[in-house]
């Protein structure tokens, strides 16, 4: 019954220019390349001709409104067909790894990976962005983010760039697993601009570090790098692309799982980060408004979406009675909030959009996993397919 309310949804969502982010009458009523990417990864399994034929049109029309520079926009109106750019970051990353699957395009794929070069603003082999402009589109996020990254390691793998991946993979490693020693100089080095003599600069001069406030005896990868800054919290979903990336070798993946076994956030499952931004933290901001309250939404909410990438994860890692265990529980969630958006990350409360498209084509990937007690090989790259 999970599989045909989940493929339901899905038909929801279909149009004919491709997967609508939600088949509810209120809701998101658009291409979303990120949305519509990740339903396809379970949606792929469906055997309903309008998905799969949505799923194929929603590749052509973002890559018909790609920007004139590579960029692949946010996501594409249905009633207007007019593009949007401004959480633009991930956009093209998922294209790639999304049409990889049903309709390869490697002239396409070559320019948005040409456009992504670009943003390797000071050349440390990784991407930057402006804040909000991931998946995470109301929240403060920038500069190096850690799930962008990953993403950017599937995008390449995809795309049978191996050893640009493996350069980003090591890059990855060495910037953003923090040991939980409270040393923070490797994470900020990369925003020195003379030469890095450790705790002194070129002329002698003592360097300001930041002071790791929460999760300071707690080994993970930061969530992002900024100007002299770094993320306090534990990023689930980043931290579970790193897993299913390769990026996280055998030990660094059972840290990251038993870190979110320690601190339960896998009850749902399971809640976006831990801890939660605070009114008064550095990472707070007005903008927030209600929406972004503590374990609300981006900050601290419970996305079924994500569920489906730690199922997945669990299955990567062989834990697979825990990940049958969580399966279960992430059909309870979609049952209870019908496949909806986000739920509030203490009270599981549905308190997003219902009929969300990629809740459901999670829940069939996740589904696909447990079934086969692997992860399917074709979208994390590890196939060797394509060149260098």
């Amino acid at each position: 019954m999970d599989y045909t309310n989940a493929v339901s949804v899905l038909t929801l969502c279909a149009t004919p220019n491709g997967m609508k982010a939600s088949g509810a009458s209120t809701g998101h009523h658009q291409i979303w390349a990120r949305d519509s990417m990740i339903t396809l990864l379970g949606a792929r399994f469906s055997d309903d001709d309008r998905v799969q034929g949505a799923l194929r049109a929603g590749i052509a029309l973002l890559k018909s409104k790609q920007a004139s520079d590579g960029a692949i926009p946010n996501n594409v109106d249905c009633a207007t067909l007019r593009p949007n750019f401004r959480a633009y970051a991930d956009a093209g990353l998922w294209w790639i790894i999304g049409s990889s699957l049903l309709a390869p395009d490697a002239a396409t794929v070559n320019s948005i990976l040409a456009w992504y070069a670009c943003q390797d603003v000071d050349q440390s082999g990784l991407i930057s962005m402006q804040e909000s402009a991931d998946w995470q589109d109301l929240f403060c996020t920038r500069g190096k983010g850690l799930y962008l990254n990953c993403l950017y390691v599937l995008a390449l793998r995809a795309a049978g760039q191996h050893e640009r991946a493996d350069l980003v993979s090591d890059r990855i490693n060495h910037y953003f697993w923090y040991r939980g020693d409270g040393d923070m100089l490797r994470h900020i080095s990369h925003t020195f601009s003379t030469e890095n003599r450790q705790l002194r600069d070129s002329l002698g001069r003592k360097r300001w570090l930041p002071v790791k406030r929460h999760l300071a005896d707690e080994e993970h990868y930061l969530p992002y790098l900024g100007f002299r800054a770094v993320g306090e919290w534990f990023d689930t979903l980043g931290n579970l692309l790193a897993i299913l990336s390769g990026v996280a070798d055998e030990t660094r993946t059972a840290t990251i799982l038993d870190f979110i076994d320690r601190h339960g956030m896998g009850q749902a499952p399971i809640r976006s980060l831990t801890p939660v931004v605070q009114p008064g933290d550095p990472d707070w901001r007005d903008y927030y408004g209600m929406l972004n309250l503590p374990h609300s939404y981006h900050n601290g909410g419970v996305w079924p979406f994500i569920g489906g990438f730690y199922i997945s994860a669990l299955v990567r890692a062989k834990r697979l009675s825990q990940a049958a265990v969580a399966l279960e529980k992430l059909s309870a969630l979609n049952r209870a909030g019908e496949f909806n958006e986000w739920h509030h990350g203490e009270t599981l409360e549905p308190m997003g959009v219902r009929s969300q498209a990629w809740s459901a084509g999670m829940y069939l990937f996740a589904r696909e996993c447990v079934s086969r007690s692997q992860v399917p090989e074709e979208f994390f790259g590890i196939h060797r397919g394509g060149t260098d």
